[in-house]
């Protein structure tokens, strides 16, 4: 009985797609089934669209010649951990396929919860990774606009620079007192 036969019932097209590519990709001496262990991770990344379960485009014959799928083998000796700048990478490609495959459509992405997905660049901005004053031992974030429901009228849509004159990063307190908040009594 083949997989698909097995276990086609429990696991949707999609996966099973995936697996069984992953499948055929192997020699046929190679064992299928890891023994239990420290085995080799995998980690499958994928657009998918309602129509045929994939974002990809196929020639004449029906042969996919671009997919957005991504897929690495992380850990010592293998592929870098999926981290944002890979997410992104594949986003670029992911929107240059849809862009190909529907050209006359609008794509609306929808991203699952994974701590890839929430990544930040290095320089934006971050209140957490702030100190109270200016200066000090915190990164320079990248200058921002005041949002336009912050408390003072006169600052919002206004560009906020997160460096001070001097090229220090701005503290919390300067940067919440240049949006229009009381920090007098801030502590820390």
């Amino acid at each position: 009985m083949s997989i698909k036969e097995q276990y086609g019932a429990h696991l949707n097209s999609y996966f099973l797609e995936t697996v069984l590519m992953i499948l055929e990709r192997m020699m046929p001496d190679q064992q299928k089934l890891m023994k239990k262990g420290r085995g080799r991770l995998i980690h499958v990344s994928d657009f998918v669209k309602e129509d045929n379960g994939r974002l990809i485009v196929q020639d004449e014959d029906g042969r996919v010649v671009k997919d957005a799928r991504c897929i690495t083998y992380p850990g010592a000796n293998g592929d870098a951990w999926w981290d944002h700048t890979q997410l992104l990478a594949q986003v670029d490609k992911a929107i240059a396929i849809f862009e190909e495959a529907h050209f006359d459509c609008v794509a609306l992405f929808v991203f699952d919860h994974s701590s890839a997905h929430a990544s930040l660049a290095p320089d934006a901005l971050r209140a957490f990774d702030m100190n109270k004053s200016n200066g000090g031992k915190q990164r320079k974030q990248r200058d921002t606009v005041i949002p336009m429901n912050s408390p003072c009228h006169e600052v919002r849509g206004k560009l906020q620079k997160m460096t001070t004159e001097s090229g220090n990063a701005k503290g919390l307190k300067q940067t919440l007192k240049e949006r229009g908040f009381n920090v007098g009594k801030m502590k820390t």
